[in-house]
């Protein structure tokens, strides 16, 4: 028996310690090192206690480089629920762009500006460095008798490989043969669909060990033109498949799983999304009953291999089960505005970025009747056109610049900006 708690064995200590609160742990974190150090160090007391909560994760590919312990990923989670945070304009532009970003494997942040692509890298706080890029990239334009620009729509990135799709109606693809050397051109598709008279909207790479597709599609043609590398990937052949829509006046979005074996379509002119079958290209899930030409799918993803998730342009956000065609979540935008873009972390954390206000808000997957968080990531009453996230920030794409919102920080001499109650129309 002994008088002095410290002196009790470590496991023993550790069952003591899972019985308190977080007020409580707060306190014994304040009061004694010792305790202090088994407290923040020991992922056991915060698993118990976080079990229900929220906790972001990094994107799939990145979790096994994560090196926070189950104390600060509790405590940097919070911060997000709560409204703790920092924001700084990292990159800022002269002009209204729709600017679109990619954060690569937490090494590079890429940011379309109108017709140049520019890389930044990361630093070892995980904020990118916006004082110097590593590679500007122009991409091929090709001139037309119209109005339109040569500005980037959108651009993907995979597996050394990028792609972007051009509103003069072309397509470039690059090589990376290293994350921060500037990509190498290896083809140029002038006129990807009825003969380059329409923009490219929305772009996809599957590449798999047996083939690469280059996927393009357009919001003003009826159809998704597949285009095949050859094994080398220094060129690209005609097009091998050529798939029709029926439910849509268009394509805005696309994006293909994880397994790489189904596509998912976000239509313009629909409220539901198609499911192609890449390996024997039939639809899995069509939406003949929901065409509506007020309607559109702004961006699409995967939640996991099962799950499709997308916002609309009627402000609703909707995650789908592909096994039975059903909707698992379904829930609207605070304010009623339209969404522009969705990313999620494959757990429970979904982001989505609004049509005002720079606004950007976080929903659990596991709720449907609320919002956990809003964030007005900058002063501009500009739609959020693309974001990007981890654990740690939030990234946001706006008319006049990118915004990086850090979470992993000290809440001592930060003010809240709390906005997670209901709103009431």
């Amino acid at each position: 028996m002994t008088k002095n708690i410290l002196n009790l064995p470590v496991d023993i200590l550790v069952n003591v310690l899972k019985k308190l609160g977080l007020s409580d742990l707060r306190n014994v974190i304040l009061t004694c090192k010792t305790l202090r150090s088994l407290v923040v160090n020991d992922n056991t007391i915060w698993r118990s206690i976080c079990r229900d909560k929220l906790i972001l994760e990094d994107p799939l590919h990145n979790r096994s480089n994560n090196e926070q312990n189950w104390y600060n990923r509790c405590r940097i989670s919070n911060n997000w629920c709560s409204g703790y945070f920092k924001n700084k304009v990292i990159v800022q532009f002269h002009s209204n762009y729709m600017p679109w970003l990619k954060l690569h494997n937490s090494e590079i942040l890429a940011v379309s500006k109108g017709s140049e692509l520019l890389c930044y890298a990361v630093d070892r706080k995980k904020i990118p460095n916006s004082k110097s890029t590593c590679w500007t990239l122009s991409v091929p334009t090709v001139s037309r008798n119209d109005v339109r620009t040569h500005d980037i729509s959108r651009f993907v990135i995979r597996n050394n490989t990028l792609v972007c799709g051009n509103r003069d109606g072309s397509t470039a693809v690059y090589k990376i043969p290293y994350y921060k050397q500037k990509p190498l051109l290896l083809h140029h598709i002038q006129d990807c669909h009825e003969n380059g008279q329409v923009e490219v909207s929305a772009v996809e790479l599957i590449e798999t060990s047996d083939f690469c597709y280059i996927v393009t599609a357009s919001n003003n043609s009826q159809n998704i033109i597949f285009w095949q590398s050859n094994e080398n990937g220094y060129n690209i052949t005609d097009s091998i498949m050529d798939i029709p829509i029926h439910n849509g006046e268009g394509v805005r979005c696309m994006a293909v799983n994880n397994v790489m074996d189904k596509l998912a379509i976000g239509l313009d002119g629909n409220s539901k999304p198609l499911l192609l079958d890449i390996h024997i290209g039939k639809y899995l899930m069509t939406a003949d009953s929901t065409r509506n030409s007020k309607q559109a799918i702004r961006d699409i993803g995967w939640h996991n291999n099962n799950t499709i998730m997308y916002v609309t342009h009627s402000g609703m956000l909707h995650l789908m089960d592909t096994r039975t065609n059903d909707f698992v979540f379904n829930v609207k935008d605070p304010f009623l505005s339209t969404l522009y873009c969705i990313k999620s972390d494959n757990k429970n954390a979904i982001v989505v970025g609004s049509s005002e206000y720079s606004r950007c808000v976080l929903f659990d997957a596991r709720n449907c009747t609320k919002h956990v968080q809003i964030y007005f990531t900058q002063t501009r009453p500009s739609p959020v056109y693309c974001l990007d996230f981890d654990s740690t920030r939030l990234l946001t794409a706006v008319d006049r610049g990118i915004s990086a919102l850090n979470f992993n920080i000290n809440t001592f001499n930060v003010q809240a900006r709390d906005y997670s109650h209901v709103f009431q129309s």
